[in-house]
């Protein structure tokens, strides 16, 4: 009887310190695990992706890394034309904010409910940029020879540079069918109006101001009585789950340093 009384006692023994150490092992784990989730999560949260148009790009950019550095987090953007943009969010692309270079798609993207509102993020207004002799003032567009490059009204540069024209035409009809005779192509994004002309394929484009002075090509003024306000928005996508970060971002926008960043890259 003494002999098993004294394995019994043993066995409960053993049971009991398998127990502690199982339960030791679990709460190791679950440390661990919830460590490991914790971290992937925080670090999805700390990630911002934005949806930039092609000509805000490098503005954009500048606001990003500032952000970042400030608040410690990664911003990733997505850059397109606006049109581009907006077919990839209804394609159910991720983004969490939206930026617009014409009020056409911001107003498209309210209306399908991707964003409650918009702001106005920055305006420019627009120039021609030219790598010939033959364009060194306004008039020299309408020259009987000059090869001019615009953009598709598709795209907002297009929009904007179509409004352009349209002014020209109510003023100066004469002056309109001269400019309008030597349009040899549009294009879809400003990039390629800006590299028709690099590649002396047109003698002059008309694109933002703010992308001709990046351009490294001749820059001509349009006076004010035919130039255009070019208003580009930003919008928070209603389905971000960054909402904290994005709520910071955008207030970020409206700083004094996003402010001189837009004022040194040409914007008002």
């Amino acid at each position: 009887m003494k002999i098993r009384s004294k394995w019994i006692k043993l066995f409960v023994i053993s049971i009991f310190v398998i127990a502690v150490l199982a339960a030791a092992l679990f709460c190791t784990y679950s440390r661990f695990a919830f460590s490991k989730t914790t971290k992937a999560q925080s670090s999805k949260n700390d990630k911002l992706v934005l949806f930039v148009p092609n000509t805000l790009e490098a503005v954009v950019e500048k606001i990003a890394d500032q952000f970042e550095k400030e608040k410690n987090c990664k911003i990733e953007m997505n850059v397109a034309g606006t049109h581009v943009l907006v077919t990839q969010l209804k394609s159910g692309a991720s983004c969490d904010v939206f930026f617009s270079a014409d009020k056409r798609y911001i107003e498209e993207i309210k209306e399908k409910r991707y964003i409650n509102s918009y702001l106005t993020f920055a305006k420019t207004t627009l120039a021609i940029v030219s790598s010939s002799k033959k364009v060194k003032s306004f008039e020299d567009i309408s020259k009987k020879g000059v090869k001019l490059c615009i953009a598709d009204p598709v795209s907002p540069i297009g929009m904007w540079t179509q409004q352009f024209l349209n002014k020209v035409k109510d003023k100066d009809p004469a002056l309109y069918k001269k400019i309008l005779q030597n349009v040899i192509s549009q294009e879809f994004q400003i990039t390629d109006v800006i590299q028709k002309v690099k590649t002396m394929q047109a003698d002059a484009g008309i694109v933002y101001l703010t992308d001709a002075k990046n351009s490294k090509l001749g820059i001509v003024s349009i006076p004010d009585e035919y130039n255009v306000q070019a208003y580009h928005y930003v919008g928070v996508i209603k389905t971000s789950e960054k909402n904290k970060l994005v709520k910071e971002f955008i207030k970020f926008l409206s700083s004094k340093k996003v402010k001189a960043i837009l004022q040194s890259a040409g914007y008002e």
